[in-house]
Parts: C-alpha cells; sequence; structure tokens
C-alpha cells in the first residue's frame, strides 16, 4: 500500500478528470509567504482552536482524550442545498458543520457528561446521543447511525486494550506521527481511509493525519506530541479544501467532472473520479508547501516551518471565513465516515 504523498503522487501523474495547475500552485504560495512574513500564520491562529475546551479544568490526557473523540467523529458535514444546516448556538455563537458538533460536545461536558471519557461515551443510548448532538434547526448530522458506531468502536476498544485512555495509544506511538497513524488505523477501522486506483491500493488517511496534527498543536510539539517526524504528514484531503484549490485556481476539473458537481451528482467514497480530486489536492499542498519555502527563501525570511499542515490549515481556515466567496465553487459530495 502506498501512504498518501506517495499515492497522492501516483493519482496525480495518471489522474484524468483533475489537474493541477502551477499559476494558481504560485498564487496560494504567495498568499501563505504573505501571511507567514507578517505574523499571521500561527498555530494559535486557526478557528477550530477556538472550541478546544482550555477553560473546563481538563487535564492534557483528558484533553488528549477529547480531541481523539473530536477527530472520530470529524467526517462529513455538507447539506444539498435548500436544507438547514446542522447548527448548534453555544456561548453566544451560532456554528454549523464540523464546529457544530464540537461545541454540542463541549456543551455536553458543561452539562456534566464526561464526554472525553470513553467509559461515559462508549455506554451512552442512541437517545443520549441524539440529545447531546441536537441542533438549532432541523436538521441533524448526516450519517447519525454511523456516529452512534464510530464512538461505540472507539471506545470499545480504547477500554479493551487501552485502559480507557488515548494517552496509552500516544504513548505507544514514541514520539513519531508515523507510527501513531500505523497504529491508530490498525485499531481503529473508522480512519481506515483508504482506496484503490489502477489496481494499486492507495492510502488517503485524511482523518488519521488530522489526528496527528491535532494532538501536535494540543502538546505543542512537545511531550506526547513532540513528533519528530510531523513533516511526514500530508494535507487533509476532504471536500473543502479541494473547493478553496479550485477558488484559487491550483485545481482544474474536466468538463465532465464539473458537469457532477456543479449537479451536484453524489460520488461514492473510491470513485475514481472521487480519488482523483483527493490525491491531486494532496500532491498540490506539497507543491505549495514547497513554493512557500522558496518564496520566502527569495525574500531572506525564515520558512515558518511551512510545511503541507499548515498549508491544509491555512487553506480550510480561508474557506471557513470566505463562505460567501467560495459558495460559486462546487466541490464533491459524498457520505461516507472518513472525511
Amino acid at each position: 500500500m502506498l501512504w498518501p504523498r506517495d499515492a497522492a503522487k501516483l493519482i496525480a501523474s495518471k489522474s484524468q478528470n483533475v489537474s493541477i495547475v502551477n499559476e494558481g500552485v504560485k498564487k496560494v504560495a504567495n498568499v501563505i509567504a504573505e501571511a507567514v512574513r507578517d505574523g499571521k500564520l500561527d498555530m494559535e491562529e486557526f478557528k477550530q482552536n477556538e472550541v478546544l475546551p482550555l477553560n473546563k479544568g481538563l487535564t492534557k490526557a483528558q484533553l488528549a482524550d477529547w480531541v481523539f473523540l473530536i477527530d472520530s467523529l470529524n467526517f462529513n458535514f455538507w447539506t444539498p442545498h435548500g436544507v438547514p444546516k446542522y447548527t448548534v448556538e453555544y456561548e453566544g455563537q451560532k456554528r454549523s458543520g464540523y464546529l457544530a458538533m464540537v461545541s454540542a460536545v463541549n456543551r455536553a461536558i458543561d452539562e456534566g457528561k464526561k464526554m472525553y471519557d470513553p467509559k461515559f461515551y462508549s455506554q451512552l443510548t442512541i437517545e443520549d446521543i441524539k440529545h447531546i448532538f441536537r441542533s438549532d434547526t432541523a436538521s441533524t448530522m448526516p450519517l447519525f447511525e454511523d456516529r452512534v458506531k464510530v464512538l461505540k468502536e472507539v471506545g470499545d476498544k480504547l477500554i479493551e486494550k487501552y485502559d480507557g485512555t488515548f494517552v496509552n495509544v500516544l504513548r505507544k506511538a514514541d514520539g513519531s506521527a508515523v507510527k501513531l497513524i500505523d497504529i491508530v488505523t490498525s485499531e481503529f477501522p473508522c480512519f481506515n481511509d483508504t482506496a484503490t486506483f489502477e489496481g494499486q491500493k492507495v492510502a488517503i488517511f485524511k482523518r488519521v493525519q488530522i489526528l496527528a496534527a491535532d494532538l501536535w498543536m494540543l502538546y505543542r510539539g512537545e511531550g506526547l506530541g513532540a513528533f519528530t517526524d510531523i513533516d511526514s504528514l500530508t494535507m487533509f484531503a476532504d471536500y473543502r479544501v479541494p473547493q478553496a484549490m479550485a477558488y484559487f485556481g491550483v485545481l482544474k476539473y474536466s468538463d465532465s467532472l464539473m458537469e457532477k458537481l456543479n449537479k451536484e451528482e453524489l460520488f461514492q467514497s473510491g470513485d475514481r473520479e472521487e480519488v482523483e480530486i483527493r490525491g491531486c489536492s494532496i500532491h498540490a499542498a506539497e507543491l505549495i508547501a514547497t513554493e512557500t519555502r522558496e518564496i520566502l527563501a527569495s525574500w531572506n525570511q525564515p520558512s515558518g516551518g511551512i510545511n503541507s499542515v499548515k498549508v491544509d490549515f491555512f487553506l480550510w481556515d480561508y474557506r471557513l471565513t470566505n463562505a460567501t466567496q467560495l459558495d460559486s465553487i462546487p466541490y464533491h459530495r459524498v457520505r461516507c465516515i472518513y472525511y
């Protein structure tokens, strides 16, 4: 099996419906380089960290368990046009999609529910879970039953094999993000995000890589999160970052694919066009990171530790903060637990 970086290179080299445009790569790289130069690209800047529950008296170990729970449920939040978004109002802010799910978890903690404890959430009933993830609109999270199964799967495994805490998985990884990914994809099938492309098994590993990156940020690259191989991670191939890449002109789609995207056709996980979009996104992020470092070097600026993880965070955050602008850019739609 090819891991994401090599898998993406293969997919990009044989892609029939998606191409990477060098001018778009340079455009994004310049925007990111300017952000690094101006001190605007820092791990604290990313919106997903707004809801990290640092004010709830949780220990670092409990926060690591919280991160694992969140990343276990971090999939599939898109809403068809005309359907109200899954929305949660919490601490005076209305959030939708992924951030609504995170807000629901934090709201439950405020209500005395130990959502960072596998012994607690693995025993929840469907009615409990419906209440915890209740929406302020008529919508619920997509794939609700799958999320119930995931909660049970990951909670039971942690209790059975890791003394009820993800920290013991982290210890087993021994300071390696790659080893952590290997352990998690082996032990928790819901993270095993792979496909077959032209007869070759390829790994995309969206959620498990984001898990490693989130833990790296939680620990600020120290202690159990001191991953010496963090640069081994690629971007996290979902549907939103490719949308941002298409907006910047990094990705170009064939006429037939664009027609399907505009019609909001539902793809299946593993469809060739879906794998091409995700694979080309990963490879494009690699090219953007390289180009950004070269631009910064030409300006006699430090690189800011630019890697594919930071490129992904930048583009995801850009999509979030410029959602209205990007609404006209179609994105691929899949219902699956991998992203």
